[in-house]
């Protein structure tokens, strides 16, 4: 009679650990599809960055870790691939990559590569010039302080003649 108890509990025990899990993957799934559903529309980026650069490799990692496929390619000589994919340079910054047709120059966050491939733009690409604090790659943190001086900055789009347009604006926040 005991031994029956105890099957019985293992028994049951067995069954709520199974259907635990098996709800668990079917509420969690969703989340992970309709992130993946987000990014089916982005093709692979190919990026250039020189290899002393730890922000470039960050961006990179921003990317990944968003569901996006990058192929990093590490140059010697940076300026041969913007000159190549005709970024303006008062638009340049230290890392290049193209996706599909368009052209992505420096620190974008994800936010405006899934707006670009949403509104699918007439232009050549866009462009976020310099290295802003707060932008991916570039985040800073101070956990003495625990503080942050992230900016504000602007995504710039730009043609193949040079002009160039307010794309996006970004607003970082600090995530502990």
């Amino acid at each position: 009679m005991a031994f029956n108890r105890i099957f019985i509990k293992r028994r049951f025990l067995n069954s709520l650990f199974f259907y635990g899990i098996i709800f668990t993957n079917t509420f969690y799934s969703h989340n992970t599809f309709a992130r993946t559903q987000e990014n089916m529309d982005i093709p692979k980026v190919v990026s250039y960055r020189s290899a002393s650069c730890g922000c470039c490799k960050k961006w990179v990692n921003h990317l990944r870790g968003n569901g996006l496929e990058v192929v990093d390619n590490i140059v010697k000589d940076v300026s041969l691939i913007k000159n190549q994919y005709q970024i303006p340079n008062n638009l340049r910054s230290c890392h290049s990559a193209q996706i599909a047709n368009y052209t992505i120059e420096g620190h974008i966050p994800i936010e405006s590569i899934k707006k670009l491939f949403r509104e699918k733009p007439n232009i050549n690409g866009i462009a976020v010039p310099g290295m802003p604090i707060g932008s991916p790659g570039m985040e800073m943190h101070s956990h003495h302080l625990h503080s942050h001086d992230y900016k504000n900055y602007k995504v710039v789009s730009f043609s193949k003649t040079g002009k160039t347009k307010i794309f996006d604006k970004i607003s970082p926040y600090y995530k502990y």
